[in-house]
């Protein structure tokens, strides 16, 4: 999929894809801009039939649609397009906003210098008639002014609009990062975190002293599935963000709390030692024991448990038999099994990873 607008059709697509995609039920993240930009940019595409079909069938588009569409019309096989086409139009709009400010002072400087051209040009009360060449110069003048500060209204207008699309297309990019019903980081972003903690803590591996450990909680909710079945999805929900708000709470400085699954979450530890890690999980485990979530307006006053697997990351530097660094899926892996032996243990404890 490749681009070859110009600024100002660019702006305009922009323009019509930001309220479409506001209107749906998926996210605000660059998989779901990239389908609505190009939805709006070719009314004759694939694409854009298979939209309307589906919002004629459906009403709304959600995060399953947006994604079938994407990949079946728009992935680039190898390459994140999406964020590719939200770094572009960020890209776009700074550099927009910066032409725009820079004509803005050039029109400035241009009337400046008319006006002195008009003061020098008109005649003084005791002179002679001007010739009418000269009157019409003056005439032109001025008109070159009013025109001139219309188009710096103009463009002063123009930067408003430009900010204020920057500001929509970063807070997209925000909320591609964000579950939105705990507004934790959801798995992308816990990905992303993971693989540069880990690339950042190899880049010092070898210096002495040895490099700081990293270590990740994972988490489940136990019996979520009968809470759903018992009080329903809404009572569910605020299970998932009592669950979260304790996970906030209780997250240090430089930690990263996600929600990486239904009803799962992790907790990434840079700079913590798998002892402390253990004691976090368990502060974490008897926090949430202790608590009792209560349904709006009923008399349900539920008494929920977590079950979590807590493993360091292996390094060379910690494992010298090691030829390579530990894999961050290997990683990850390692603390689910954890998670899963505190499950078929018994729920409500804390599994340190072998």
């Amino acid at each position: 999929m490749e681009h070859h607008d110009t600024v100002e059709r660019s702006t305009e697509l922009l323009r019509k894809a930001l309220p479409l995609m506001s209107r749906q039920a998926a996210a605000l993240h660059p998989v779901s801009y990239a389908v609505w930009y190009a939805y709006v940019a070719d009314v004759n595409s694939p694409l854009h039939a298979a939209l309307d079909k589906h919002l004629a069938e459906h009403g709304l588009l959600d995060e399953a649609a947006t994604e079938a569409l994407y990949r079946r019309h728009l992935a680039d096989p190898g390459a994140d397009m999406a964020q590719r086409v939200t770094d572009g139009v960020a890209g776009l709009l700074d550099g927009m906003q910066a032409s725009a400010a820079a004509a803005g002072d050039q029109t400035a400087r241009y009337g400046h210098t008319l006006e002195r051209l008009s003061a020098a040009l008109a005649p003084g009360e005791a002179a002679p008639a001007a010739p009418p060449a000269l009157g019409e110069v003056l005439a032109h003048t001025l008109e070159m002014q009013a025109a001139l500060n219309r188009l710096q209204k103009q463009l002063a207008e123009s930067q408003r609009e430009i900010g204020s699309l920057r500001d929509e297309v970063r807070r997209a990019r925000h909320e591609s990062l964000v579950d939105a019903l705990t507004t934790l980081a959801n798995r992308r972003a816990f990905d992303r975190r993971l693989v540069s903690c880990l690339a950042a803590d190899a880049a010092v591996l070898g210096r002495p002293p040895v490099a700081s450990p990293v270590s990740l909680l994972m988490i489940d909710i136990d019996h979520f599935k009968r809470v759903n079945d018992n009080y329903g999805h809404a009572f569910g929900d605020q299970v998932l963000r009592a669950v979260a708000q304790v996970l906030k709470a209780l997250t240090p400085e430089g930690g990263l709390a996600a929600r990486v699954g239904g009803e799962e979450f992790a907790l990434l530890l840079p700079g913590k030692p798998l002892a402390q890690a253990r004691a976090l999980a368990e502060k974490l485990r008897a926090t949430v024991a202790a608590s009792r979530i209560r349904r709006k307006g009923c008399d349900i006053d539920e008494h929920i448990t977590v079950s979590l697997g807590v493993a360091q990351f292996l390094q060379q530097a910690t494992l010298p038999g090691l030829a390579v660094d530990e894999a961050p899926a290997d990683f990850v892996d390692r603390a689910d099994r954890a998670l899963y032996a505190a499950k078929q243990a018994g729920r409500d404890r804390v599994v340190v990873a072998a």
